[in-house]
């Protein structure tokens, strides 16, 4: 099966997920230059600030990072990536993984 693209339906996905970005996620945090520097240093690239967290959004980037649930775990008490994402409700994804890279250098420190 061929499936094609549908441009406008994108475009329109898009932008109700950046309208609901606007009204209901925090895109505004102290940290923000700090977490991509990290990203840079890391290696990869944060989220769309649109992105909302998500359980298999936190577990992609954690995998990527190097990072294993027990870690997560130790570190915060969340016992599955559904549970962290879900610890800041108007968190975007980025922020998250922001989380995530400290975590990260402070376990490598």
């Amino acid at each position: 099966m061929n499936v094609q693209s549908n441009p406008e339906k994108s475009a329109a996905t898009r932008l109700a997920a950046q309208q609901f970005a606007r009204l209901h996620l925090k895109q505004s945090f102290t940290d923000t230059a700090h977490w991509r520097d990290l990203a840079a240093v890391a290696g990869i690239r944060l989220p769309l600030w649109y992105q909302p967290a998500t359980a298999g959004g936190v577990r992609r980037y954690a995998l990527c990072l190097g990072l294993t649930l027990e870690q997560i775990t130790d570190a915060t008490g969340c016992k599955s990536f559904r549970t962290y994402a879900e610890m800041n409700p108007t968190w975007p994804l980025w922020a998250v993984v922001g989380l995530l890279l400290e975590l990260k250098q402070s376990l490598s420190a």
